[in-house]
């Protein structure tokens, strides 16, 4: 709604008032942009700039990567990297990390053994994940972290290439 529609309608067609209510009518589209950007940048899963940023200076994390869900993961581990560690907790890391139709998990009691399967579109992440599992899951147990495809992905190729050459031109001069 604009801000002139709050005035009375005999004032609605001064030009002065419409001139001053289209100025403030977009610095309060503005306001609520940035308002809305912050609430976006506060919470991790939808982060994407200072955000993330901040997050990584308050945990000491060092961004080695550019991509925005590896940053994610790195920040989410921090903060979820507490005691207990059990089946559940490990369930929930892999939920939020890649999503629970992206993993398979098998856990041997027996064996003290962890098998998890990632699909290989999260290799970046598996790699991350792998190492701290390994910092954080008790030493006694063998933590397998291996890649799948899909039968639906194994016979996609995706490929491209890129042609660079040099020009000469050859003119005859008499």
């Amino acid at each position: 709604m604009k801000l002139i529609e709050y005035m009375p309608l005999f004032l609605q067609d001064v030009r002065e008032f419409k001139e001053i209510f289209n100025v403030e009518d977009k610095e309060i589209d503005s306001l609520k942009e940035q308002i809305e950007n912050v609430l976006k940048e506060i919470i991790v899963t939808t982060a994407e700039g200072y955000g993330l940023e901040r997050y990584e200076k308050i945990y000491n994390i060092q961004n080695n990567t550019t991509d925005i869900e590896t940053r994610r993961f790195n920040i989410l581990s921090k903060i979820n990297n507490r005691l207990p560690y059990s089946i559940n907790w490990l369930i929930n890391k892999l939920n939020n990390t890649v999503g629970p139709e992206n993993y398979t998990l098998d856990v041997d009691h027996n064996n003290y053994s962890v098998k998890i399967e990632i699909m290989a579109l999260f290799q970046d992440i598996a790699i991350l994940l792998n190492k701290d599992l390994r910092e954080q899951l008790p030493a006694n147990l063998i933590i397998t972290v291996t890649l799948y495809q899909t039968e639906e992905s194994k016979n996609k190729y995706y490929a491209g290439i890129v042609h660079t050459g040099e020009y000469i031109e050859i003119r005859q001069v008499n």
